[in-house]
């Protein structure tokens, strides 16, 4: 087992190429009833449509397709990689385009069946078939030369874009090879590269275009102009479900630059669909704001007028004893039941999380054109399906009038998972019949509702004379995460919300008991919740991992040994727990007023464990250090491993110590920073990380990896600490 380990301290516009220009398209297989010859076709690209990976141009160009959404995490880097590897080409030289057509089959998700980026999928799933794809080219272009110089193609071989016959010492450019490896056919089986050859996989420390970010050249959706643009902010409706009473937009038209006011209608008949609102269109978004701030629109009453975040936990506590509340058995052994009677020590807890909001550092920017009955739309589309079901649902446009020109965004954390903006966006378009940038402002992404929804955990566990744990018992409330988004899952023969379930099913949870009953309660809110980076595991890991801490105290056990004690046959698991322990000085002395504190989880077939280390100085207790130590099998982009890692790291100390939206009489209370608290840098620990190459053939996912055992790692350090046991985020420091 190898590892990298690091010491941490404290704007290029991607554009779609319109044509492969004489060039060769290489793709796994031909679509079905595709050809060569195919009369649609490119004529200069004869060979292949472009369902494609890899683009090789007559002048040299080489073009690597990533058809994964990047928002900032260094997914294009790790994709491209991965097929500049087998293609033997630098990939931070070459360049990285967006698919012309990102409706093509091959796009899709092999796993959810639609078109979109998330759940820290997309190196672990397209590794195989990516580095296939750039080894069917290099075989291509392998061929083509062999043909030229009339010798074997084992003969040959290829080094950055070149193919090369060193017994004649000779050399070809891929460009120059175009023109023959156009017109052959696709090999029906390729070779891929030993790990042991690799240049680029697993060796990598930086991200494509880091200094174009740096220096503010990198265009992003914002930076987006274009002839007749007008810039479009809406005053949605302030409760869910209230609808557009009357629009006096009389001193909003008076604004200069202000052009057009337009009410949008709700879409309660999609699921994740835009509520009511008011837009201002106009010149500039100063214009548009100003214009905003003068409507005066009357709503009518909601549904969810009375709703009280604060009152939600009682009714998600009554849910658990209410025999007609959906109940779904994420994991069961033995009989829980039948051990409380005969336990030596019971424990019980209840844990709670409030509303949490994604708040990315850019806010959702989108702009789109309809026009001659086709839509583009230019900015970070992290789920193209979505952005189809609204062209489709919204302006009745047909699937291959749809464009995307797809950039990198400034972050999402679930938010551009989200759908209302892509309808939103698609109606005013239509309706301005000019192109239309929609721009959030930060208030408007605190309140867009689409929020990671609160929970409440209860556990109950039994301790048998030696402190074993004989039964547990979870029961986790919280709202279906995909329910907006794949109507009817509650009729498969499961039932299972997997996206609920995170860190409580079979492959995640990490402990083993005799009996264990592990389960969801569906309770519904009215409140809208969407995607949030970690999911349920935010919830569900600091719950478990709190549970585990409480019961080794209970039994008098060291938190570590408690809880290797029950894990079975989960070395790599194990060894990130012994070695982030190991690292942060776990059973050593520590100082006066020092504490430390330790929590686990796995995920997206990566293993992590986070030690937190706490201090108490003048009655302020501080965060010091976080020890993280990952296994992620084979880290493809060391670099963009490690800086997800961190980031997650941030993100999981904003959910220990600040996140917080709260809801009074069914309207969002937080509006921008000042009330809703996020980590600033001088919030931030030192910070500590190892990566383990726990299974170095085989790449796990960790952009959400990162965060879910931070909250509980502090909680656990405090009460180390203070002997106050916090249950409920965000924790109080001193």
């Amino acid at each position: 087992m190898t590892s990298t380990r690091i010491e941490l301290p404290r704007r290029q516009f991607l554009k779609h190429s319109a044509t492969v220009a004489a060039g060769l398209a290489v793709a796994f297989y031909l679509p079905a009833g595709m050809s060569a010859t195919d009369p649609k076709a490119p004529a200069q690209a004869a060979a292949f449509e472009p369902n494609a990976w890899v683009r090789v141009l007559p002048d040299g160009t080489v073009k690597l397709v990533v058809h994964k959404h990047d928002s900032g995490t260094g997914t294009q880097t790790a994709l491209a990689t991965c097929v500049a590897e087998e293609l033997d080409v630098n990939p931070m030289t070459v360049q990285v385009i967006t698919p012309e057509n990102p409706f093509f089959e091959t796009y899709i998700h092999p796993v959810w069946k639609v078109f979109s980026t998330g759940g820290s999928t997309s190196v672990s799933l397209e590794y195989e078939r990516l580095r296939m794809a750039g080894a069917t080219a290099r075989a291509l272009l392998i061929t083509a030369a062999a043909r030229q110089w009339k010798v074997s193609p084992d003969s040959c071989t290829t080094e950055e874009g070149h193919v090369i016959h060193r017994a004649s010492q000779r050399s070809l450019g891929y460009g120059e090879l175009v023109s023959v490896a156009a017109h052959l056919p696709a090999p029906t089986a390729v070779k891929l590269k030993d790990p042991a050859q690799f240049k680029y996989i697993g060796k990598l420390r930086h991200k494509r275009d880091a200094a174009a970010k740096v220096c503010g050249r990198f265009k992003y959706s914002i930076d987006v102009q274009m002839p007749d643009l007008l810039v479009a902010v809406i005053l949605r409706t302030p409760v869910v479900g209230a609808k557009v009473l009357q629009v006096d937009s009389t001193a909003a038209m008076q604004v200069p630059g202000v052009r057009k006011v337009i009410a949008i209608p709700g879409r309660p008949d999609v699921l994740g669909g835009n509520q009511e609102g008011v837009a201002v269109l106009a010149d500039t978004c100063w214009a548009a704001q100003q214009g905003r701030a003068l409507l005066e629109v009357q709503w009518s009453d909601s549904p969810l007028g009375g709703f009280d975040s604060e009152q939600l936990f009682a009714a998600q506590a009554a849910a658990i004893t209410d025999k007609t509340a959906q109940r779904v058995t994420a994991m069961q052994a033995g009989d829980v039941n039948a051990q409380w009677p005969m336990a030596a020590q019971l424990l019980e807890a209840d844990y709670q999380m409030p509303y949490k909001v994604q708040n990315p550092l850019e806010p959702v920017c989108i702009t789109a054109q309809v026009k001659d009955n086709a839509i583009t739309y230019w900015g970070g589309v992290q789920v193209p399906s979505s952005a189809l079901e609204a062209a489709q649902a919204v302006c009745r446009i047909a699937k291959d009038k749809v464009t995307i020109n797809e950039m990198v965004s400034g972050g999402s954390f679930g938010a551009r998972e989200a759908k209302y903006w892509l309808f939103e966006v698609a109606y005013l378009a239509q309706q301005a019949k000019v192109p239309v940038k929609l721009m959030n402002s930060r208030e408007d992404e605190m309140r867009s509702l689409f929020m990671h929804p609160a929970t409440l955990h209860r556990a109950k566990g039994a301790l048998d004379a030696q402190g074993r744990l004989t039964a547990l018992r979870l029961e986790a409330v919280s709202p279906a995460s995909p329910e907006q988004w794949e109507p009817g899952y509650f009729e498969r023969p499961d039932h299972m919300d997997y996206s609920t379930t995170e860190a409580i099913t079979a492959w995640d949870f990490a402990y083993r008991a005799a009996n264990l009953d592990l389960v969801w309660v569906k309770h519904e809110s009215q409140v809208p919740s969407g995607w949030y980076r970690s999911v349920s595991f935010i919830p569900n890991v600091f719950a478990v991992e709190s549970f585990m801490d409480e019961l080794a105290r209970r039994a008098r056990q060291d938190p570590l040994a408690f809880r290797l004690a029950h894990m079975h046959e989960r070395p790599r698991h194990v060894a990130v727990l012994k070695s982030a322990a190991e690292r942060a000085g776990w059973g050593q002395p520590l100082p006066p007023g020092t504490a430390l504190g330790i929590a686990t989880n796995q995920g997206y077939t990566s293993f992590i464990a986070v030690v937190a280390r706490v201090a108490q100085k003048d009655g302020v207790v501080q965060v010091q250090k976080l020890t993280c130590v990952v296994d992620c099998g084979l880290a493809v982009s060391p670099g963009g491993v490690e800086e997800q890692i961190y980031g997650g790291l941030m993100w999981g100390l904003g959910h220990a110590l600040f996140d917080r939206m709260d809801i009074k009489q069914g309207r969002v209370m937080q509006s921008n920073f000042h009330d809703y608290r996020v980590p600033r840098m001088s919030d931030m620990p030192e910070i500590d990380i190892l990566v383990l190459d726990g299974e170095p053939g085989k790449p796990g996912g960790v952009g959400e990896l990162g965060s879910p055992s931070v909250a509980p790692a502090i909680a656990n350090a405090l009460f180390s600490l203070t002997g106050v046991r916090q249950r409920s985020t965000p924790l109080t420091l001193g």
